[in-house]
């Protein structure tokens, strides 16, 4: 179930893992001047994003993931809505889809890689 504790919850809202308090990011994703940029430590609790030198190297497999994901979901609706559109107009509309949430499908591919390794805590207070 999707309770207010939940994993899913906090990481749709890009709060802290921690204390689910904290924002995680410097701005919004689709923010160009601050794209990507996690802050140093939540405001919150005090939990350091960075938990290891390259830690968010390992979100570039959950990136692909998301991207290949969308590529399959587009492909479902395709199918069942779509069926006459040719290859080279879903081709496109596919590469669109991709351009157009790639900003969206980083951001969330660092918060599910920090999800993955820190666990919430009722008690992080700062």
């Amino acid at each position: 179930m999707i309770g207010r504790n939940s994993k899913f919850l906090r990481i749709i809202g890009m709060k802290c893992p921690k204390c689910q308090k904290g924002a995680f990011f410097e701005g919004h994703p689709y923010e160009l001047t601050k794209i990507g940029l996690v802050k140093e430590s939540c405001s919150h609790c005090g939990l350091k994003y960075d938990l290891e030198p390259g830690f968010f190297q390992g979100s570039y497999y959950v990136s692909y993931g998301l991207a290949v994901g969308l590529f399959v979901a587009l492909w479902i609706l395709k199918t069942l809505f779509l069926p006459n559109l040719n290859y080279l107009t879903t081709l496109i509309s596919m590469v669109i889809a991709l351009v157009v949430l790639a900003p969206l499908l980083f951001a969330y591919s660092k918060v599910i890689w920090i999800h993955l390794f820190v666990n919430y805590d009722s008690g992080a207070q700062k």
